[in-house]
């Protein structure tokens, strides 16, 4: 599956999810792409827009899995990376990428 379609699929899946994703710069001394949160009694999931596809894929795959999803279709490509226990950490899998983004 392309990368941009995987990040198309897990965006649709937070949003049917009642999830408002939010790209936004975070603050340098956060150290993080970004991450799932309350505001105003709303999940909210904020991304870097700066963040490289993996990072991006990571952030949106962490906060899916912290969801119920099991309702939710998703590709089969997506829900495997769900049910692993090893996707942090491995960009490559994330996306497909062979080494593109990483720092």
């Amino acid at each position: 599956m392309d990368p941009a379609l995987q990040l198309d699929s897990l965006e649709r899946a937070l949003t049917r999810l009642g999830i408002r994703l939010v790209e936004e710069e975070l603050p340098e001394e956060a150290h993080i792409d970004g991450g799932l949160c309350t505001v105003e009694g709303q999940l909210v999931l904020y991304v870097s827009p700066t963040a490289p596809p993996w990072r991006r894929a990571e952030v949106l795959l962490r906060a899916l899995r912290r969801l119920p999803h099991g309702d939710v279709w998703l590709p089969p490509e997506i829900r495997r990376l769900l049910q692993s226990d090893h996707f942090c950490g491995n960009p490559v899998r994330l996306v497909g990428l062979k080494g593109e983004g990483k720092t």
